[in-house]
């Protein structure tokens, strides 16, 4: 069982939390994600312009899992697990290009893989740009395959089936 929030080092050993998202994280996500970069770059996400994002954030935290990566006080990742149906839901997550290849996306992916093993989920879906190596290598490394058909498509589908034990 996992349990939040988890204080974790990053692959130098700089120090960075992983915990719940709270009401009181939304000015802090926000400001995350106007300064995010590059904008749009994954399905068109996030958002671009700030009204935007709002109205996004407002859609997307109104149901799911959603996680907060926190280096040094300030947010800067976010995980989120929606549902899809009672057995499968769908990971997106976002982490801030200050802290991109630090292997921080790697410990959040099967962070939340645990708690959706936890929820009873059997599956969890993402789809990512295939242009996005350091991605796909990070979600493989969490345990998450290419679903058949998808090596040349525009957006690659992955899925980990969670009956599956984790990878060591």
């Amino acid at each position: 069982m996992t349990t939040l929030p988890l204080a974790l080092t990053d692959r130098s050993g700089a120090p960075f939390d992983v915990r719940l998202f709270a009401p009181g994280d939304r000015a802090a996500l926000q400001a995350m994600y106007q300064d995010f970069e590059p904008k749009r770059a994954a399905q068109g996400l996030p958002p671009a312009d700030a009204a935007a994002i709002a109205r996004w954030l407002d859609r997307i935290l109104a149901e799911g899992t959603h996680l907060v990566v926190e280096v040094a006080g300030a947010v800067l990742g976010h995980a989120m697990l929606l549902p899809m149906s009672a057995e499968r839901a769908e990971l997106a997550n976002f982490l801030h290009q200050s802290i991109r290849y630090r292997g921080i996306g790697t410990r959040l992916n099967r962070i939340i893989l645990s708690l959706a093993r936890d929820a009873g989920l059997s599956r969890v879906w993402l789809c990512v740009e295939p242009g996005n190596r350091p991605a796909v290598r990070s979600y493989e490394r969490a345990g998450f395959r290419m679903t058949p058909g998808q090596m040349w498509a525009p957006e690659v589908e992955m899925e980990a089936v969670l009956e599956d034990p984790p990878p060591a």
